[in-house]
């Protein structure tokens, strides 16, 4: 391969935030009580970390089976997942005598009473962020899912420049969408009021990650396909570093990735669990040893 050493950095600011920690470690413990427990669909973004939870015990329901007025499953507690959900889901869980564990996090939690708060004092409530991320569906129940969403400039259009606005962020954009989206309806709106809602651990880890990336000849990035984070972190490697590469789990690294390189960082987004870096970065190690032993 050219090299005689290869250098493995596993990245000391990444693992996963306060809010994914959280709601592993309730989950955790409810199924160390014995409980039977199911996630409300999948419980953070991460399909590794779920099926090592389904290994110790949980399910998971799924919204459409929730939503159902029928059977499903009759788990004794029900696991709310790190982004949120609307309270009507836990209106229905209560009618159905199905114990909630809210694994909301904290941060999260806020953004919903800041746009419940708004909301109730007559305000046009707007979230910057994604529409169909279960963050802002969540955020729209506390707004009788009246609430609107900006995802680009075009979104701004449906605006009412006459009324009172309140403005948050889906926790996990970046301060470049929120800033740009921001200014747009301020030049639209008269009367705008707004809090950055980004989550700091999210925000912080932008600039943290693009100093690791460009200390490294190649990087790794370990995340959910279907996270919106993880995504957010690999176009901010990919920029600075051409050699970067996004996967899911070790198995599917490639040995070519470490052809004519001496260093290789390894790094996740919010939701990669430590374990699963380590675990990286251990075949990162057997594919360089392996290749390297060849005649």
């Amino acid at each position: 391969m050219g090299q005689t050493t290869l250098k493995i950095i596993i990245d000391d600011k990444a693992g996963p935030c306060g809010g994914v920690k959280r709601v592993i470690r309730l989950t955790e413990q409810n199924l160390a009580a014995g409980a039977k427990t199911a996630s409300l669909g999948a419980v953070i973004h991460n399909d590794v970390e779920i099926a090592r939870l389904k290994g110790l015990g949980m399910s998971e329901v799924d919204h459409s089976v929730f939503d159902q007025t029928g059977e499903m499953g009759k788990p004794q507690r029900l696991v709310i997942r790190a982004h949120g959900e609307p309270p009507a889901v836990f209106e229905r869980a209560r009618e159905r005598n199905v114990e909630v564990v809210d694994g909301t996090c904290p941060v999260v939690t806020r953004s919903q009473r800041l746009a419940q708060k708004y909301y109730e004092q007559g305000y046009q409530v707007v979230v910057v962020g994604k529409p169909k991320h279960a963050e802002v569906i969540g955020i729209l129940g506390y707004c009788n899912n009246e609430a609107k969403i900006v995802h680009d400039e075009a979104d701004i259009e449906a605006l009412d420049p006459d009324r009172p606005t309140y403005v948050l962020a889906q926790t996990t954009i970046s301060d470049e969408m929120w800033n740009t989206m921001l200014a747009a309806i301020q030049k639209r709106v008269k009367d705008v009021t707004y809090r950055n809602t980004i989550c700091a651990f999210v925000a912080d880890r932008e600039t943290e990650l693009r100093a690791f990336a460009t200390s490294c000849d190649a990087i790794i990035l370990v995340g959910g396909r279907n996270s919106s984070n993880t995504r957010e972190l690999f176009e901010v490697c990919r920029i600075v570093n051409p050699r970067s590469y996004w996967i899911e789990a070790p198995n599917e690294i490639e040995s070519s990735w470490l052809a004519g390189i001496e260093s290789v960082g390894v790094s996740g987004s919010a939701s990669t669990p430590q374990w699963l870096l380590e675990r990286t970065a251990e075949e990162l190690a057997r594919r360089y040893q392996s290749a390297t032993s060849r005649p």
